[in-house]
C-alpha cells in the first residue's frame, strides 16, 4: 500500500533553510531605561518596512515603505504532491524490533546559542532531574507483548499518554481531604460536655440542595433532644499569642503530574436549626407555638424580634422579618474556644471564612453550608455567641475569594452555589468567568459573560472579557463589535483604552485573513497608553499595564514574523527583548513572575514557529521546561497545575513546528510524545474549539506516522489514531480553511496500519471516508485530482486481500485513471 508523499515527508530530515543575517540571542543589547527611551524615539535606521504605512508609537518601527518598493519575502515553496509510493511492512514480530516509544535520546545542545547553527536535542534532556526517576518511555496500549523500558529520568507528564493508571509514587503523594475521624478523636478527649445546639435539615423537613466540590460530610443534633450544660465558670479563653511556631524540616514530593479528582468533591449542604426552628423559613406563628411567646427587643439597626432565656445559655434572640424568622443568636455564658466549639457541634470539617474589622481582626467565624457564624472577641480565637442565618451568598463568594489561589475546584464551587441561590450575584458570576476562562471552558464562559453584562450591561471589565471569550470561540467579528462599542465610550481610563487596543490587534492577527499592519498599530498604541501606567500609585494598575505591555509586544513581534515585513532577523529579536525584560524586571518574590514568564515563552515559541529568520527555539524549550518544574514546589492546586500542562504543551507544539521550519526534525518522535502527554494531561479539564481540537489530532497524527513509518510498529500507531479521529470527526475547521483534502490524505494513510492490525472492517471504512472526504476537495479545486490513485489504489489492494475480486478490479481501474489525469497543482502547503 501507499502513502502520499507529504506524509512520507514527515519521517524525513529536511534541509534546513539558511537564515540571513541572524543574530544570536545572547548577544541582544540590554532592556534598560535608554532602552526605554528609545522606543519612543528609536531612529529611521531601525526601521522595519511594511507593505502600508501604520501609524507606529512608542516602537522601533518608525518607518514603513510602500509595497511596491519593497522586495519579496521568501515564502517557503509548498512540496510536491508525488505519487512515488513507500511500502509500508507490517508490525515486526520481535519486541525488540519495534518498541514503541524507544527512539534514541541525543542533546547537541551547543554551549554557547550560535546564530547559524542548527540546536537539536531531545527536550527531555534539557533539564537535569536530581531527585525522582522515572519510566519516560512512552508504551504502546496496543500491545501487550512489548517489554517494560528501563526508568530514566525525563521531564513533564511521566506516564504514557497511552496508559491510564496512574504511578504509584504519585498515588503515594496525592492529598486527601481531612475527615470528621480526627474530629470525633479530639472530642473523645475534650473536657467540655457534648454540645447538641444545632441540627442539620431533615429529609422530611428541607431538602438539601445540590452544590458541586466539597467537604466531609457532617452533622449535628437538636438541643431540644438531649439537655446539655454549658460550665458556667473556668473555661479559659482562647487567647492568641504570639507563640513561635517550631519549624519543622519537611521534604516535598515532586509532583509533576497534577493530581485532580475524576469527579469533583460536593458541598455538604445542610442548614442548621435550633430547636426546630429554621431561618428563613419557620413562620413567626410556628415559632410561638413551639416556644411560646417570648419577651420583644428591638435593635440600633432597626431589626426587632423576641428572646427568651434557655437554659444553658445567656440569651437566645430571635430576629423577624415579615412573618418568618430571620435568624438566631444564642449567646454563650463564657468564651469557647473556636476549634472546641465547632468540633461539639461536628462541623469542624467544614471550611470556614472569617469576618474581618477594618483592621483586619477576625471578629466572626463563617460556616457557610449550615449558615453558622461564631461571634469571635476581637483579637482571640474565642466565640461569644452563635448566630443561624438563612445560607448567604456572599459568605460562599468570600470564601471563593480566598482559595480562589490555592483551590480552585473548591473556589468553582462555591462561586457556583453562590449564583445558583442567588442568580443576579455580580460578583460571583465574574470570579466564575474568570476561572472558566482560565480553564478553558469557553461556552461556560460565555454564557457566565453573558449574564453579567446582563446584570451590569455598563460594566467595562465585562465587556472586554466578553470580547475576549469570543475571541477564544473564533468568533472574530462580534468579538471585534464588543471592544469596538466599548472604545466608543467618553472619558475611558488610559488602561482600559491600552487594554482594547491590545484586544484588537490580537483580533486582526485572529481573523481568517490576518491584517498585521493594523494588528502592529493598535498593539502600538496599547504600549502607548499603557507605559505610563507602570508608574502608577496602584499595585493592581501597574501588575494589569505589565500584563498589556508584555502581550503588546510580543504580539507586535508575532505580527512580524508571520507578516510580509522585510528586516525580521533585525527587528524581532529585539521586541523579544524587551518582552523579556518586562518579565525580568519583576522581583522574584512577584505573586505574577511565574505567569509572566509562561506568558513570554510560550509567546517567543509561537513566534519562533511563524517565523525561521530571527529566534532558535530550543532556548526557550529549555527555559519553559525548567519554569513547568520549579512550579511543583510553588504550586498546589491541581488544577492550576493542568492549566500550565497545557500552556507548556501548547508552547512545545510551537516548537515542534519552529524546528520544521528549519529543517530540524531529529527527535521529533520523543519531542512530539512529549508534547502530547502535556497536551493530554492540560485538556482534561478544557472545552476544546476546534483549532484545538484539529491541532490536538494533528499531533497525535504525526506521531502515529512516524511510529509506523520509522519502526514498523502499527499497533502503537493505531492507539495514536484511535485518539485522532475523535477530535477530527465533525470537526468544522477543515472547511473553513481549505483543509478538506488533507483531512481526506491522512485518513487514508492511517487505515494502512489498521490494515496491518487485522482491524479489517474499521481500514475500509476509515479508507472510503477519506476518499469521499479528498473528492470533496477536488470538487472545490483544493486538491490534484492525481492524489486520488494513492486512495483507490490502497483500496483495490484491501477488497482484493478479502476475497472481493469485482470491487478490487473496480477501484484499480479508478487509480489507473486518476494516475493519468491531474493537470491541476494542488495549493496545499506543509
Amino acid at each position: 500500500m501507499r502513502l502520499p508523499r507529504w506524509i512520507e515527508s514527515l519521517s524525513q530530515q529536511a534541509a534546513r533553510k539558511p537564515v540571513r543575517n541572524l543574530p544570536a540571542f545572547r548577544n541582544l543589547p540590554a532592556f534598560d531605561e535608554t532602552t526605554k527611551t528609545e522606543a519612543a524615539t528609536d531612529s529611521s535606521a531601525d526601521a522595519l518596512e511594511s507593505p502600508a504605512p501604520v501609524p507606529i508609537a512608542a516602537s522601533n518601527l518608525l518607518a514603513t515603505t510602500p509595497a511596491e518598493l519593497l522586495p519579496t519575502v521568501e515564502q517557503a515553496s509548498p512540496i510536491e504532491q508525488a505519487t512515488d509510493s513507500l511500502q509500508i511492512g507490517s508490525t515486526p514480530s520481535s519486541p525488540a524490533d519495534g518498541r514503541p516509544g524507544h527512539a534514541l535520546l541525543r542533546s547537541r545542545a551547543a554551549t554557547l546559542v550560535d546564530a547559524h547553527a542548527t540546536l537539536t536535542s531531545s527536550w527531555t534532556d534539557l533539564v537535569a532531574q536530581e531527585h525522582v526517576n522515572v519510566d519516560a518511555a512512552h508504551r504502546s496500549a496496543a500491545s501487550e507483548l512489548i517489554e517494560n523500558a528501563p526508568p530514566k529520568p525525563g521531564l513533564g507528564p511521566e506516564t504514557s499518554v497511552l496508559k491510564r493508571e496512574p504511578l504509584p509514587e504519585i498515588a503515594a503523594i496525592e492529598q486527601l481531604p481531612p475527615t470528621s475521624e480526627t474530629v470525633a478523636d479530639q472530642q473523645k478527649d475534650s473536657s467540655l460536655p457534648a454540645l447538641p445546639l444545632l441540627k442539620t435539615t431533615a429529609d422530611s423537613e428541607v431538602p438539601a440542595p445540590v452544590a458541586t466540590v466539597g467537604d466531609a460530610d457532617t452533622s449535628s443534633v437538636d438541643a431540644a433532644d438531649a439537655a446539655v450544660t454549658l460550665p458556667a465558670e473556668g473555661v479559659a479563653e482562647a487567647e492568641t499569642k504570639n507563640q513561635p511556631t517550631p519549624e519543622l524540616e519537611t521534604k516535598t514530593a515532586r509532583q509533576p503530574i497534577a493530581a485532580v479528582p475524576e469527579e469533583a468533591p460536593t458541598l455538604s449542604i445542610d442548614p442548621a436549626s435550633f430547636r426546630g426552628i429554621y431561618p428563613g423559613k419557620t413562620s413567626q406563628k410556628t415559632l410561638d407555638l413551639q416556644w411560646g411567646k417570648g419577651e420583644a427587643f428591638s435593635r440600633e439597626d432597626g431589626s426587632t424580634g423576641f428572646f427568651w432565656n434557655i437554659d444553658p445559655f445567656e440569651r437566645v434572640e430571635v430576629t423577624i422579618d415579615g412573618e418568618t424568622v430571620d435568624s438566631i443568636r444564642i449567646k454563650l455564658v463564657n468564651p469557647v474556644a473556636v476549634s472546641e466549639l465547632a468540633a461539639q457541634l461536628e462541623i469542624a470539617d467544614l471550611r470556614t471564612v472569617s469576618i474581618l474589622d477594618e483592621q483586619g481582626i477576625s471578629i466572626g467565624e463563617v460556616f457557610p453550608e449550615r449558615g453558622v457564624i461564631f461571634s469571635v472577641k476581637p483579637g482571640t480565637q474565642s466565640a461569644t455567641a452563635v448566630m443561624l442565618e438563612p445560607l448567604d451568598p456572599e459568605s460562599f463568594v468570600l470564601r471563593a475569594e480566598g482559595e480562589i489561589d490555592t483551590n480552585t475546584a473548591y473556589a468553582m464551587a462555591d462561586l457556583q452555589y453562590a449564583i445558583e441561590i442567588d442568580s443576579e450575584h455580580l460578583r460571583a458570576h465574574r470570579l466564575l468567568l474568570v476561572l472558566m476562562c482560565e480553564e478553558g471552558r469557553w461556552l461556560q464562559a460565555l454564557q457566565l459573560a453573558e449574564a453579567a453584562e446582563q446584570l451590569d450591561a455598563v460594566d467595562i471589565w465585562t465587556r472586554l472579557k466578553l470580547a475576549g471569550v469570543l475571541l477564544s470561540l473564533d468568533r472574530i467579528d462580534e468579538s471585534r463589535e464588543k471592544v469596538l462599542a466599548v472604545q466608543k465610550q467618553e472619558n475611558l481610563p488610559p488602561l482600559v483604552v491600552a487594554q482594547s487596543e491590545r484586544l484588537l490587534g490580537r483580533i486582526a492577527l485572529a481573523a481568517q485573513t490576518p491584517e498585521y499592519p493594523e494588528a502592529v498599530g493598535h498593539f502600538s498604541q496599547a504600549i502607548r497608553k499603557a507605559t505610563p501606567l507602570m508608574t502608577a500609585r496602584s499595585k493592581s494598575v501597574q501588575q494589569a499595564a505589565r500584563e498589556v505591555l508584555l502581550d503588546a509586544h510580543l504580539g507586535t513581534a508575532l505580527a512580524i514574523a508571520r507578516g510580509t515585513w522585510q528586516q525580521k532577523s533585525r527587528v524581532i529579536p529585539k521586541w523579544i527583548a524587551r518582552s523579556e525584560a518586562l518579565a525580568a524586571d519583576l522581583k522574584p518574590e512577584s505573586l505574577n513572575k511565574d505567569d509572566l514568564e509562561l506568558q513570554l515563552c510560550r509567546g517567543v515559541l509561537e513566534v519562533a514557529a511563524s517565523s525561521s529568520e530571527a529566534i532558535e527555539p530550543l532556548p526557550w524549550v529549555k527555559r519553559l521546561l525548567v519554569l513547568r518544574e520549579s512550579v511543583d514546589a510553588k504550586i498546589a492546586d491541581p488544577m492550576r497545575r493542568r492549566q500550565i500542562d497545557w500552556e507548556v504543551g501548547q508552547g512545545l507544539s510551537d516548537a515542534l513546528l519552529a524546528g520544521q521550519k528549519r529543517g530540524d526534525t531529529a527527535d521529533m518522535l520523543d519531542n512530539a510524545t512529549l508534547t502530547a502527554a502535556y497536551l493530554e494531561r492540560g485538556c482534561e479539564q478544557r472545552e476544546l474549539s476546534a483549532l484545538e481540537k484539529r491541532a490536538i489530532g494533528d499531533l497525535s497524527f504525526r506521531i502515529g506516522i512516524l511510529h509506523s513509518l520509522q519502526k514498523g510498529d502499527h499497533a502503537t500507531a493505531v492507539a495514536w489514531f484511535d485518539k485522532t479521529i475523535p477530535l477530527w470527526e465533525e470537526n468544522p475547521s477543515f472547511a473553513r480553511d481549505g483543509q478538506t483534502g488533507r483531512l481526506g490524505e491522512s485518513l487514508v494513510s492511517m487505515a494502512i496500519s489498521y490494515w496491518q492490525m487485522e482491524r479489517r472492517e474499521d481500514a475500509v471504512g476509515i479508507s472510503r471516508k477519506g476518499v469521499d472526504l479528498m473528492v470533496e476537495a477536488i470538487d472545490r479545486k483544493q486538491l490534484d485530482e492525481r492524489s486520488l490513485a494513492v486512495a483507490y489504489g490502497n483500496l483495490s489492494t484491501m477488497y482484493a486481500e478479502q476475497g472481493d475480486d469485482e470491487q478490487s478490479q473496480t477501484y484499480a481501474e479508478m487509480a489507473s485513471r486518476a494516475e493519468a489525469t491531474g493537470a491541476f497543482s494542488s495549493p496545499l502547503q506543509r
